[in-house]
């Protein structure tokens, strides 16, 4: 393990009483060392000018009080990081509330327990080991992204005689399949996310015929589009995300782009991963662009991306569910002239085969159904009432009664509907 987060850790204990301060550093010299203030000044100080790891800090002091030494430690780039626990004899609960408003991660009542103290101290040290660990992985790895890429850019060059060295090619193929290799080695859903997205936008950039280099460019904007998301904490699902949430998460394209910049021959690739999230009514994101405005490569990647986390909201006849949701968002978030060049290669990609059957069931959650989806059997809850009949258009209005259903208990498992074959 790296030496930095098994060394010695550094308590400062502030307390305006010494005789406190002598209780908190007997209870904690023998595991940490311990720093000690009787002001709140000199404890900013100290947290400003030396490695200190978590703070002890007492509310009612003279002079600054506890909660505008907090406040005053996380307005500052040095200090912000530093866990703050108030140990104090305030016990109201609005007293605690405004701790943790001033930015305190803990509050403990005075007059302390022993066990309670070494328990809590320990706890935070170690989830800020863990935040200082992931904020390391997230820094190496968009390092090593970005080395990778040049460096198979160089050896690829070096590879291939001056006649193939096309003039903008660079080793685009090459790239991508060594980052396709990259994500196939993680496994995990991320990886084969990502490979999914860029085989389904590549074969569409082929049939539209936009030329091998072109195409290398789709597939690798297709491995990278969510790149911008390494070392942001959000939420993989919009809508379990709070506005501050949403508002960095709308940020990930344009943080994907800006990754890519030091590399020149990734500028097309950069304005593809910058565009994935606009919307063809201008609706979308970072920019409000619409239409033809959006890079092809955008929209292509946009719609792979839409395709893919589509057919893995159900368990049957993916594909099939899939298209019939991007046919319905067709014009507004997606480009409806792109359609008919994901048809065959999404069937591929989920193992479907065409059929002549003109609908089929697929089970939806309930969580997942769209406007214009048709029921293929009759829906009635637990209470033996018919909510709404086979063959039924869902709508808002219909689609808002099955989730208050859900909601009452009255209705249980997925939804039935039918699907175009």
């Amino acid at each position: 393990m790296d030496g930095k987060h098994t060394e010695r850790k550094t308590i400062l204990v502030v307390d305006d009483t010494p005789e406190n301060i002598d209780i908190l550093r007997e209870l904690l010299k023998v595991d940490y060392t311990v720093k000690a203030a009787t002001k709140g000044e000199k404890a900013v100080e100290i947290a400003r000018t030396s490695a200190v790891d978590l703070i002890l800090l007492d509310i009612m002091m003279p002079g600054m009080n506890g909660y505008e030494v907090c406040k005053l430690l996380k307005q500052d780039s040095l200090t912000r990081e530093i866990p703050v626990i108030f140990v104090t004899a305030l016990q109201e609960v609005h007293n605690e509330a405004e701790g943790f408003a001033a930015g305190a991660v803990d509050y403990i009542t005075k007059p302390i327990s022993a066990p309670i103290v070494l328990a809590r101290v320990k706890t935070h040290l170690a989830l800020k080991d863990a935040q200082e660990r992931l904020h390391e992985w997230n820094s190496n790895l968009k390092k090593r992204l970005l080395q990778s890429v040049a460096t198979i850019r160089e050896k690829s060059l070096a590879l291939v005689s001056t006649e193939e060295k096309s003039p903008g090619l660079y080793g685009y193929t090459q790239i991508v399949e060594i980052v396709s290799g990259i994500f196939e080695r993680m496994g995990d859903r991320h990886g084969i996310h990502a490979r999914t997205v860029s085989e389904l936008a590549g074969d569409a950039a082929r049939k539209l015929n936009l030329g091998a280099e072109m195409v290398a460019k789709v597939r690798l904007a297709g491995l990278l589009h969510d790149v911008g998301k390494i070392g942001a904490e959000i939420h993989d699902q919009p809508h379990e995300m709070s506005s501050a949430e949403e508002a960095e998460y709308r940020q990930h394209p344009a943080r994907g782009q800006d990754i890519l910049k030091p590399l020149e021959e990734m500028h097309d690739v950069g304005l593809m991963i910058r565009g994935h999230h606009e919307a063809f009514n201008g609706s979308g994101y970072p920019d409000g662009l619409r239409g033809e405005e959006i890079p092809l490569g955008a929209r292509l990647v946009a719609m792979a991306d839409f395709i893919e986390q589509a057919a893995n909201s159900v368990s049957e006849l993916r594909a099939e569910y899939a298209m019939t949701k991007v046919r319905l968002h067709a014009g507004t978030l997606l480009d409806p002239q792109l359609i008919p060049y994901f048809q065959s290669i999404t069937r591929i990609v989920y193992f479907e085969k065409a059929t002549v059957r003109p609908t089929a069931e697929v089970r939806v959650p309930y969580s997942k159904l769209i406007a214009g989806l048709a029921l293929s059997r009759d829906l009635v809850n637990t209470s033996g009432v018919l909510l709404l009949k086979k063959g039924d258009e869902l709508d808002q209005a219909g689609i808002g009664l099955i989730r208050q259903n859900f909601q009452m208990k009255l209705l249980q498992g997925d939804i039935w509907v039918y699907v175009d074959q």
